[in-house]
Order: C-alpha cells, then structure tokens, then sequence
C-alpha cells in the first residue's frame, strides 16, 4: 500500500505540473471508485481548475480554485499516472483529461481506492491525527497514550498519526529497539523518546529514496521508488539483522504482519502474561 513517502512523492511529481489545469473531461470505469455518486462526482468536478496539489496522511489532495477538494486515497495498490498519451491498462478507474491534452490515470487492481469531491463548507478529512513529522508533538502523543493496544497497531491508527503504514511502522520500531506488540501503554520513556526521533527520520529518508517499491507502487511518470533497498527489517524474514545477525522473525496483529528482531527488540519481561489487544 502506499504510504506517506509514497503519496509524498506522488504529489511533489504533481504539484509542478497540475495547478492552473482544468478538468475538460471526466471518464469513471469503475463507479465504486468514487465515494458518492459517480454521475454527480463527474458533473462537479467538469470545467474546476487545480489551484494546488497537496498531501495529507496517505491522502492526494487537490485543491480547487473554488474552494473545493478533490481527494484520491490509493488503496493497497492504486497508482496515478500523468501522461499525454492513452495507454491500455485494464485496470484502469477513471481517467482526467485536461483541457491542454494532458491525462491523469487512475488504475487500480485490486479495487480499495477511492475520490471524493469535498464541498468549501466541509471540514477535509476530519479524522486525521497529525502529521508524523513533528518530534515533539509525536513524543506528547505516545506519553500521554493509555492505549493497551499493541504500539504497532497505534501507529498504525489514522486517528492517532496520519500516513503511518505498516512498512515504515515496523522500520521504526525497529530504530527504536521496540517490539511491535508491546503496549503502548507500556513502552519506556525512553524508547518512545528513541521513537519519536526515529520516525520522521525513517519517513523522510525514504521521500529522498521517492518512497518504496514492491509491487505495484510508482511514482506518476512510472519510475520505482528505491527506499526498499534499504529496509532493516520490513520484507525480510528470516534475513540476518543488519545490526545483530539474529534471523528477522514475521508474526502477525491484528491481521497485518510485523517484521523485527528477536534480539534487538525483545518482548517485555512479563510478555507471556500481557494480555495483548490486536
């Protein structure tokens, strides 16, 4: 799925390119990749002109002269492709055709994605938490938390932090000597300060890298991302740690897998007798 390096990247692609454009002509291939009707979404959105294109939380958002907001949430594994030609792709969703020529694809296998148009008068995407980058305010979050969830599954809760996934949740807990089912009520001080360093690091390393490619990730002019090659632990069970030679190990909660090290992120002392919420 991409996460916030990806999306980051994505935008910082758009945003040269998009603003001042003007949407001639609006193709849906797949109705339910809109939330809302799809006939008025395509209606609306006709003749509005990209003011900004922007990114929050796992979110492309792009801002419209008027006021409005187009929204596009990839899913696990949408991608937007900016090119000036017409190419077959059978999982193409909906396609934005701009009044200079120039199209905007929205393809997606496996179906998750999803566009909104938000109206002026609406609040855009109410149920983030904040951005991860801010070290301080990310400590306060993980201080003041009386969640008795594992801090994997916290990270990875839109509401507490916007755009944390699941390969970049496990690259730093990783950095900061966790272990993913601790709760996170019961993380160390200081590790949750180790932690909370970590992660705009790790996130910001990888927009460097133009985010990370596995499967289905690029970025809108079809290049790969190169931040997979340098994960620590995330894709790389039963690999040596790069710190501790110890073989990573996968385990899996609340239905996503977490990748760490036995070694470098023990379990708390009383972890057979913590009884873990996933």
């Amino acid at each position: 799925m991409p996460e916030l390096p990806e999306v980051e990247t994505i935008v910082r692609e758009l945003r040269p390119v998009l603003p001042g454009k003007t949407f001639q002509k609006i193709d849906i291939y797949w109705q339910r990749s809109v939330k809302g009707d799809a006939e008025q979404f395509v209606e609306e959105l006709t003749n509005s002109t990209v003011g900004d294109v922007f990114r929050r939380g796992k979110y492309t958002c792009f801002a419209l002269t008027d006021g409005r907001h187009l929204t596009i949430h990839l899913g696990m594994s949408g991608r937007l492709i900016y090119s000036p030609d017409e190419k077959e792709n059978k999982y193409l969703r909906a396609r934005f055709t701009f009044c200079e020529d120039r199209l905007l694809h929205f393809s997606d296998m496996r179906k998750f994605g999803r566009m909104q148009l938000w109206q002026a008068n609406q609040s855009l995407l109410p149920d983030l938490g904040p951005e991860p980058f801010e070290t301080e305010r990310v400590l306060h979050l993980l201080s003041e938390t009386k969640s008795t969830r594992a801090i994997k599954t916290l990270l990875l809760d839109q509401r507490f932090l916007a755009g944390v996934g699941n390969i970049y949740a496990d690259e730093a807990l990783f950095a900061a000597g966790i272990h993913p089912r601790t709760p996170a009520n019961k993380v160390p001080k200081n590790r949750l300060r180790r932690l909370s360093l970590e992660l705009p690091q790790i996130l910001k390393k990888a927009i460097a890298n133009k985010g990370t490619t596995l499967s289905d990730y690029r970025t809108p002019e079809s290049s790969s991302g190169s931040n997979q090659f340098y994960l620590k632990v995330y894709g790389r069970e039963n690999q040596p740690c790069p710190t501790c030679s110890t073989l990573i190990k996968q385990i899996r909660i609340n239905a996503r897998s977490s990748h760490f090290c036995p070694r470098c992120q023990p379990p708390p002392a009383n972890f057979l007798l913590i009884p873990y919420k996933s």
